[in-house]
């Protein structure tokens, strides 16, 4: 099946899908004002938030950290926090390391046997000849019973399948 193509090939596009093409100026200062206006927006909701907090009754922030001086002991445990950070970071990008190493240059991945038409069919329970009919078909209107089996296929030339004596689908008559 062909790729879907732009309407107006000659039209280039408004938003630029590739960074790469800008210069590093550009980049930064797209990169800043993106920032800058993300933490404005995280301003602009801070008096809402305060209003919630206050109506809600939260003061336990003040009291444990002004009153109390509990930014002293989040600085005192800052870095140990930081130390397990690092740790685990660090063990993350030695086995991503170890891997790459152990598995570079060799591709152990391999693309899956294609499918025949008639194995498909025999899974789905229909003949070969309609499951390829129906592979062309522009439109298809599939019912199923209850425990997922086909039950019924129309095509847009309004060909049907019903079951069968033997319980999968057969071709049958036109639907009217």
């Amino acid at each position: 099946m062909e790729k879907s193509r732009p309407r107006n090939p000659a039209r280039r596009p408004l938003i630029i899908e590739r960074p790469d093409l800008q210069p590093r100026s550009q980049r930064l200062v797209s990169m800043l004002l993106t920032v800058f206006f993300w933490v404005l927006w995280a301003y602009l909701w801070m008096p809402l938030l305060a209003l919630l907090g206050w109506a809600l009754g939260v003061t336990l922030y003040y009291e444990e950290m002004i009153v109390r001086d509990g930014h002293r002991i989040l600085f005192e445990v800052l870095p140990w926090y930081a130390a397990a950070v690092a740790l685990l970071g660090g063990s993350l990008v030695v086995w991503a390391m170890y891997n790459y190493y152990r598995f570079r240059g060799r591709e152990r991945r391999s693309a899956s046997a294609p499918v025949s038409v008639a194995e498909v069919a025999a899974y789905a329970g229909v003949h070969p000849v309609d499951l390829a009919r129906w592979r062309h078909a522009r439109l298809l209107h599939v019912t199923h019973d209850p425990d997922g089996r086909i039950q019924t296929v129309r095509t847009a030339t309004a060909d049907s399948v019903a079951p069968g004596p033997s319980g999968p689908a057969t071709s049958g008559p036109p639907a009217r």
